[in-house]
């Protein structure tokens, strides 16, 4: 089952972020809550943490990229 891996609500005034980076690649298996990306808003830098555990299936956005909130980033495929 792919299970999305979105940016998260940074509080009631931020709209948009930047990717800074992966910390994990394709194909990578991964624990729930475990840090995948980083991402910068106009305040602070923070961990996007994956949604589940599983293996990372899929990414889609890239680093330096701007992203709004909730904007899909990628893909963890679980086994259930």
């Amino acid at each position: 089952m792919k299970i999305e891996i979105k940016v998260p609500q940074q509080g009631l005034t931020v709209d948009y972020v930047t990717l800074l980076q992966w910390k994990v690649v394709s194909g990578q298996s991964v624990k729930k809550s475990m840090p995948v990306a980083e991402i910068e808003s106009e305040k602070a830098t923070l961990d996007v943490e994956s949604p589940a555990d599983g293996v990372v299936s899929e990414i889609i956005a890239k680093p330096g990229e701007e992203l709004v909130i909730g904007q899909l980033m990628g893909y963890v495929e679980t086994e259930a």
